[in-house]
């Protein structure tokens, strides 16, 4: 507004001064302020096998020791299992835990342990599979094939974005023995029958072994392991029916001074002598079997092994040698085979420390 008296414009009231800013508050609008505490997927080795493994639970407490997490799978759990794989991000939501699996070990996660009657059946009802089925009868229906199907389904997709993968993948016996021949290594003369009279003759020695063309142990019911054991027989008892039975492998008896085992772990070799009177003992006469630790198994045993394990890609794997006037003499390696009965029994961890070790190099190698 002018000035009456002059006509000049009146000067503007000065303003009020502006209130100081509170530095405290300030901090509110500072992004070096912000943490972000949301959750993030950790990297971890995933072990998948079953409750009974009490090998892996000293590796979890080495691994742990040194700063590396670890999440269990086990086969009997699953119906309390909550999983998601998203494959873009290779992660994995385990019951809750955001997780990066550096490193997936399938053991013994057998389908076979999977009870389907533990499980909701209306978690599956759907249109393909039609009606819930009472939880008493899922076991021998479609559904309890489809929830086994399912679950080593996922184990393989586990495997797959996982950084390594160790699997229990490996050929067949005959195909073991046949490359054992193949690079050099002495191994037994065997077949697979379904009929062991009608082969008889095309052994040499008085004895033979006869033993499972698959694993020594079925399980019909969950939870139930029946074994059937390799059994040493004269070839004359080699007995014929009616009618053919299962295809079984009969295998040459081999004379022999010694019976090795040797663990081949990332590289490195433990080897124990085992002695026993008959080849069921370590599962149906653990006291009478006799072992012995080795400070290095014998350089043509450890030569066989490290071809071998380089012949199947193995990267742990349980051999079994005889030694036969001095000469090593494969006859099959576990790629899954437990080792504490070994270190019990010699009251040594040799194993237990190499796969720790071998896991973790494997866990820090994908970070």
């Amino acid at each position: 507004m002018p000035d009456r008296t002059t006509g000049a414009p009146s000067p503007r009231p000065p303003r009020p001064p502006r209130p100081r800013r509170s530095r405290f508050l300030a901090q509110l609008d500072d992004p070096a302020r912000t943490l972000d505490a949301r959750p993030r997927p950790a990297p971890c080795v995933l072990l998948l096998s079953r409750a009974c493994d009490t090998d892996l639970d000293p590796v979890r407490n080495l691994l742990a020791g040194a700063g590396i997490r670890t999440a269990r799978l086990n086969a009997e759990e699953l119906a309390a299992t909550s999983l998601t794989i998203a494959p873009e991000g290779r992660t994995v939501r385990l019951n809750g835990r955001e997780l990066i699996p550096t490193v997936t070990w399938i053991r013994h996660f057998a389908p076979t342990a999977l009870d389907p009657a533990a499980f909701d059946p209306t978690a599956l009802d759907s249109t393909a599979l039609g009606p819930a089925t009472p939880v008493a009868d899922v076991a021998g229906t479609p559904r309890g094939a489809f929830l086994r199907d399912s679950w080593q389904a996922a184990a393989a997709q586990l495997a797959a974005i996982s950084g390594t993968a160790v699997r229990p993948d490996r050929p067949g016996v005959l195909c073991q023995l046949d490359l054992a021949r193949r690079y050099g290594v002495a191994a037994p003369r065997a077949v697979l029958t379904t009929d062991p009279y009608l082969v008889r003759d095309e052994f040499d020695g008085p004895r033979v072994v006869v033993k499972a063309a698959g694993h020594h142990f079925v399980e019909p019911v969950p939870g139930r392991l029946h074994g059937i054991f390799p059994t040493v027989l004269d070839r004359a008892d080699l007995a014929g029916g009616p009618r053919p039975g299962p295809p079984v492998i009969v295998q040459e008896y081999v004379e022999h001074e010694a019976e090795l085992r040797v663990y081949f772990v990332g590289g490195q070799l433990h080897a124990f002598e085992v002695t026993k009177t008959a080849p069921a003992d370590p599962w149906t006469a653990p006291d009478r079997l006799g072992v012995r630790a080795l400070p290095s198994p014998p350089p043509d045993v450890a030569a066989a092994t490290r071809t071998l394990a380089a012949a199947m890609s193995l990267r742990y794997g349980a051999f079994d040698f005889l030694l036969s006037a001095g000469t090593p003499v494969f006859l099959e390696v576990n790629p899954d085979g437990d080792w504490r009965w070994a270190e019990r029994r010699t009251r040594t961890t040799p194993v237990t420390l190499a796969v720790a070790a071998m896991l973790a190099a494997l866990h820090r190698a994908a970070l």
